[in-house]
């Protein structure tokens, strides 16, 4: 066929729709393509097995870093038996092949995966997050401008853009004044182990300050005036 693989996050911001991936499974075994996860973000995080335990759907292939050795440099590739043995095919090698502290640490994290409730801890604390966030635009009135979206575990705080400002200038406001409350967040909240109920109410303490700021921004039409730095751009652009 002409398509070699079909590579993609199988959830990113916002849920797939029922059905979406095995869809696209079963388009690309039609194809005789391989079908390739990206779970670096999703795995060992929505659950053990990743999103495609979550959804039902093994991938050919898959990807997995970050939680895989709890933020160490490890990256791995997985999958079905047939294709994992071309590898024995080529000299694969790279310049940190024989770095053994990643490893160690990715044998300690999956041994605590396995003892204790990680994904479960990680999961309820996120939709304690994602619960309170949501009281709180509505609390402020800003149900036209801010939403939550996302799994519990990795969620998003989504800007809409506004007749008298964009999303980015929005999230610039937000971001310059969570960070000055202490609070480091990119708008969105990717889920530790180690965040604590105290970590959520800090958060959600902070947004219940930053939040009328946005919407007193949008009323008064100032929001410029009360940056102190540029507003954000997109660091990508779509290739045509």
């Amino acid at each position: 066929g002409q398509v070699a693989a079909v590579i993609l996050e199988p959830m990113n911001v916002r849920f797939p729709s029922e059905g979406y991936l095995q869809g696209v499974q079963r388009l690309t075994r039609a194809a005789g393509a391989v079908l390739i996860f990206d779970e670096t973000i999703t795995g060992f995080r929505y659950a053990r097995g990743g999103a495609q335990e979550v959804f039902g759907v093994t991938p050919d292939l898959c990807t997995l870093g970050k939680g895989i050795a709890n933020g160490f440099p490890l990256s791995a590739v997985a999958g079905r038996a047939d294709l994992m043995a071309y590898m024995e095919e080529v000299f694969f090698s790279f310049t940190m092949g024989g770095e053994a502290l990643s490893l160690a640490a990715a044998c300690a994290a999956m041994d605590k995966l396995e003892r204790e409730p990680v994904v479960e801890t990680m999961t309820a604390r996120g939709k304690d997050l994602m619960a309170g966030a949501e009281a709180l635009v509505e609390k402020h009135g800003l149900s036209s401008v801010l939403s939550l979206a996302g799994h519990p575990s990795w969620s998003f705080l989504v800007m809409a853009d506004q007749p008298n400002a964009t999303a980015f200038e929005l999230k610039t406001l937000f971001l310059q004044e969570v960070f000055s409350r202490g609070v480091l967040t990119l708008g969105t909240h990717n889920m530790s182990f180690s965040h604590s109920a105290a970590d959520v109410a800090e958060v959600l303490a902070a947004y219940d300050e930053v939040f009328p700021i946005l919407g007193a921004a949008l009323a008064d039409n100032d929001l410029h005036a009360r940056l102190r730095c540029e507003p954000l751009k997109p660091l990508f652009k779509v290739r045509g």
